[in-house]
């Protein structure tokens, strides 16, 4: 996804609809989902998802309140990438998917949010909400990551 000619307030209203997006799959994954563990899973990913969308209408409403990332919870930790889910298919998510067609739907999904923040982050560097694209950026990486080892531990751990 290109970010050459975008402008800030695009940037936040497109990041506004992706993490409605993400929270929407993750709320409505979790009530089909039978294990405690996913069910948990899935609700910090919604709850996340949720905090992000609305992190991005305050920057969109008044981007110098959102300027101190102090206030974030791990921001600046460095995520790893498994990369488990990176070679396989990519398909639309259908209303009937199974639990193994959303993990890697999310995974790849959370892999375009990350790769669409690091690109907003260098397109905007030296703005003062770089560091913020660059931190939500990580955080897409750790929700990839927290997939992942759901995958690994599921559906891997199944066949």
């Amino acid at each position: 996804m290109s970010v050459d000619e975008w402008t800030i307030e695009k940037a936040l209203q497109t990041g506004i609809i992706m993490e409605e997006g993400a929270y929407q799959l993750y709320t409505n994954t979790g009530k089909k989902v039978v294990s405690p563990g996913s069910k948990q899973m899935l609700k910090e990913l919604a709850a996340d998802e949720l905090m992000h969308k609305e992190y991005f209408e305050k920057a969109l409403k008044d981007p110098k309140k959102v300027l101190d990332t102090s206030k974030i919870q791990d921001l600046k930790k460095l995520v790893k990438d498994l990369g488990v889910t990176d070679p396989l298919k990519e398909a639309d998510l259908k209303s009937d998917a199974t639990y193994q067609e959303i993990l890697i739907f999310a995974a790849k999904s959370e892999k375009l949010a990350y790769e669409f923040y690091s690109a907003l982050a260098k397109q905007f560097k030296g703005h003062p909400l770089s560091a913020m694209w660059d931190n939500f950026a990580q955080m897409e990486l750790g929700h990839k990551l927290k997939l992942e080892k759901e995958y690994e531990d599921v559906i891997l751990k199944d066949n």
